[in-house]
C-alpha cells in the first residue's frame, strides 16, 4: 500500500470485455474481449487439440466398459481448449447443459460455439481495421499528396533525339 508517495492515476482506455447474453438467458452472460488478436494464436493451438479429442471419441469401441468415463474425460479436455481459445469461461456458459461433442444436424456443439463466437471477433477486428486504416490515411495523406503545379516539368536538356 502506498502511503507517502504521490500516485497519479492514468487511464490507458484498453478495450474492456463485451458482455453477451446467451440465448436470451440472463443467467448466461459471456464476457469476451473481441479485440484480442491473441485469439489467432490460441485458436491455432487449441483447435488442433480439439480435433485430436474428436478422433479419440471415434476410436472408443462401442462395447468399452469405460466408455462413459472416457467420454467425460474428453468433454473436460474439450472444455479446457474452448476456454483457452477464448480466454474466458465459455464452456461453463455455453455448454452447461450438455457436452462439447453434442451434435445437432451433424454439427458438434464446440464447432457451433467456435463459429458463432469467432464471427464476433472477425466482425470487430474488421471494423477496427477500417477505423485504423482511415485514421492512418488521414494523418499520412498530407505527406503523400503532391500538387501537380509543384512538380517541375521533365527536363529536356542534354537529350538528343534520334531521327
Amino acid at each position: 500500500m502506498l502511503t507517502d508517495e504521490k500516485v497519479v492515476d492514468i487511464s490507458l482506455d484498453i478495450p474492456e470485455k463485451t458482455s453477451f447474453r446467451i440465448n436470451g438467458n440472463n443467467d448466461k452472460i459471456l464476457k469476451l474481449n473481441i479485440s484480442d488478436l491473441g485469439i489467432l494464436d490460441r485458436f491455432e493451438k487449441g483447435y488442433t487439440k480439439l480435433q485430436e479429442e474428436v478422433k479419440e471419441i471415434l476410436q472408443i469401441p462401442d462395447d468399452d466398459d469405460k466408455m462413459s468415463e472416457k467420454m467425460a474425460d474428453i468433454d473436460k479436455a474439450m472444455r479446457e481448449q474452448i476456454d483457452y481459445i477464448f480466454d474466458s469461461n465459455v464452456s461453463e456458459i455455453c455448454a452447461s447443459d450438455g457436452t462439447m461433442y453434442d451434435s445437432k444436424n451433424g454439427v458438434l456443439r464446440f464447432e457451433h460455439i467456435l463459429e458463432v463466437l469467432l464471427g464476433l471477433y472477425e466482425k470487430n477486428i474488421q471494423s477496427e481495421y477500417k477505423k485504423m486504416k482511415s485514421r492512418i490515411e488521414k494523418h499520412t495523406n498530407k505527406y503523400t499528396r503532391v500538387s501537380k503545379k509543384n512538380i517541375p516539368a521533365p527536363s529536356t536538356k542534354g537529350k538528343t533525339s534520334k531521327k
